[in-house]
């Protein structure tokens, strides 16, 4: 099986930067990478696999989600829903679900009004700033699409807050995703596309 992995940043990752598509933070920066990614691999065969950090208002800190379903506030305008493929491994299996929600801003009460978060949070139950650029793009190709994301946040902190717990949620990120790649590696052979 062929894995195209992509994050927002290195930070996000830890030990596995030489395996993943780096982004950049922001939907702008998601489409960018991903149209520049499937010039070279649009032929291809494989299976996109979006991780990362997410801010979240239903789980804890330090949670490993499996994301389900991909929304954004220019739904309104999208044909067709963002649902996301899962692996068939057990770890993979064993993770709580949820809805991202992906806009264009870092998603907290600095940013967003009570009435506008409120609103959200009855839609999703995390959120990032990548995800729904990086799903079209991929889904325009045909490209299977599964998505892992550690909670950093319970929508209470800035951004500089981030960047401090980043680097110890990365290792746990990293940590889940190499037993995941052993465990599938154990049925069929793991390959990596890089740009």
């Amino acid at each position: 099986m062929k894995i195209a992995v992509f994050a927002a940043v290195p930070e996000e990752v830890c030990k596995l930067s030489d395996i993943v598509n780096f982004m950049g933070i922001g939907r702008e920066n998601a489409t960018r990478t991903a149209l520049e990614f499937m010039r070279k691999y649009k032929d291809e065969d494989f299976v996109v696999l979006n991780v990362g950090t997410v801010g979240s208002h239903a789980f804890p800190v330090g949670t490993v989600l499996s994301i389900d379903e991909i929304t954004s506030s220019g739904m309104l305008f999208c044909d067709r829903p963002m649902k996301l493929e899962k692996f068939s491994s057990p770890l993979a299996q064993n993770h709580p679900s949820a809805v991202l929600f992906s806009s264009d801003s870092f998603v907290s009460p600095h940013v967003y009004t009570d009435a506008f978060l409120s609103e959200i949070k009855q839609k999703a139950g995390c959120f990032d700033m990548e995800s729904s650029a990086l799903y079209s793009v991929m889904s325009e190709y045909g490209k299977k699409y599964v998505s892992f994301k550690i909670v950093s946040d319970n929508l209470d902190v800035t951004i500089e807050v981030w960047k401090q717990r980043v680097e110890e949620l990365s290792k746990k990120l990293a940590a889940f995703l190499e037993q995941l790649f052993a465990e599938m590696g154990q049925t069929e052979k793991v390959e990596f596309l890089v740009k």
